[in-house]
């Protein structure tokens, strides 16, 4: 499946009320990891429409959104005009050299990007983003959780229909932390718990107050899994 085919009811998705939900929880556990936005310099990669990207940039110096897909970027721009959020929107690769100078943003995230990139290629990936992280920067990054009921559901999904999921790679949290902890000491947790056959406001809203006890009871098993390492200022690499 083409990206840009997903573009026009991207947002949309986010308006009814699985998305809703969906989005104001992964939005909370990102929001976690990347801390104060104020002054800093931003970039989400893959960042499609920029959906979480908005809400993060109301404060920031400079705020970038970098991604393939062109139609993405269109809509990502039109709606971050309409709201008067200044988002710098750049098409390009990266699975290449990134076009950013060294040691240049205060924080580098992407959020369900690196499932659909080839697997040889995501250490160089991990590189880049981490080459033109600041020193006291973040360094976050949101995966598809293999482990979750929405992962497994997705995948059956797909074997009877093509679908943006036939195509990706989720990730086990072992496997995410293992990707990050090469470049310091990893912070994790895993967020959206609830069962991804719910559709209808009234069920989102008897199961919010169970999302707490379902990530103690099963901390790595929500759908989405995050993962950050600040750059420390002694680090060498």
């Amino acid at each position: 499946m083409e990206l840009d085919e997903l573009a026009e009811g991207y947002e949309d998705w986010y308006r009814t009320d699985r998305g809703k939900y969906v989005g104001e929880n992964e939005y909370k556990c990102l929001k976690r990891h990347i801390g104060e936005c104020e002054g800093k310099k931003i970039i989400e990669l893959g960042c499609g429409t920029g959906y979480f990207l908005r809400r993060f940039a109301v404060r920031a110096e400079e705020v970038v959104g970098f991604d393939i897909t062109e139609k993405m970027l269109k809509s990502g721009k039109e709606l971050a005009e309409a709201e008067g959020i200044e988002i710098e929107f750049i098409k390009g690769d990266v699975t290449k050299k990134l076009p950013f100078p060294d040691n240049y943003f205060d924080i580098v995230y992407s959020n369900s990007m690196i499932e659909f990139i080839d697997e040889d290629k995501i250490e160089e990936v991990s590189k880049e983003m981490w080459r033109i992280l600041k020193k006291s920067g973040k360094l976050v990054i949101g995966v598809l959780n293999k482990e979750s009921t929405w992962a497994y559901k997705r995948k059956a999904e797909s074997l009877e229909k093509e679908s943006i999921f036939s195509e990706g790679k989720f990730y086990t949290w072992e496997e995410l932390e293992s990707l990050l902890s090469k470049y310091g000491d990893v912070e994790m947790e895993s967020t959206l718990f609830v069962p991804p056959y719910f559709k209808k406001a009234e069920d989102f809203r008897w199961f919010k107050p169970l999302e707490d006890e379902f990530k103690t009871r099963f901390p790595k098993r929500g759908a989405l899994l995050v993962g950050s390492v600040e750059k420390k200022e002694d680090f060498d690499g």
